[in-house]
């Protein structure tokens, strides 16, 4: 399975938890068979861990769910367009969707 198949598989999915686990699980696995680019699907495959540890044994607003979805959804955009760039290029990228989730989101 490729990262854009994995990505268009999650945009399709329910916000539920049991989708964000899919998702890294996939992300994980897609590590070991393109480790070229392993650092792409770890900051994603990690963002998205992070949330079922965090909310998978609670209610979550159905607003609040949809909201993490689109800002996994916006990292994967940006990475899935890495992909086809220069090294460098694509090494840049991955390095602001890391900020970005490290220092501008706080839900998950």
């Amino acid at each position: 399975m490729t990262f854009k198949e994995i990505t268009q598989r999650f945009a399709q999915s329910e916000s539920g938890s049991d989708s964000f686990k899919q998702f890294y699980k996939d992300a994980f696995e897609l590590m070991k068979r393109d480790p070229d680019n392993a650092g792409l699907y770890f900051v994603v495959g990690i963002a998205a861990q992070t949330y079922v540890i965090k909310y998978e044994d609670q209610a979550v607003a159905p607003e609040f769910a949809d909201r993490i979805k689109a800002t996994l959804e916006g990292f994967n955009a940006r990475l899935l367009a890495a992909l086809d760039m220069a090294p460098a290029d694509r090494l840049r990228v991955l390095g602001e969707v890391a900020v970005d989730y490290e220092w501008n989101e706080s839900a998950f």
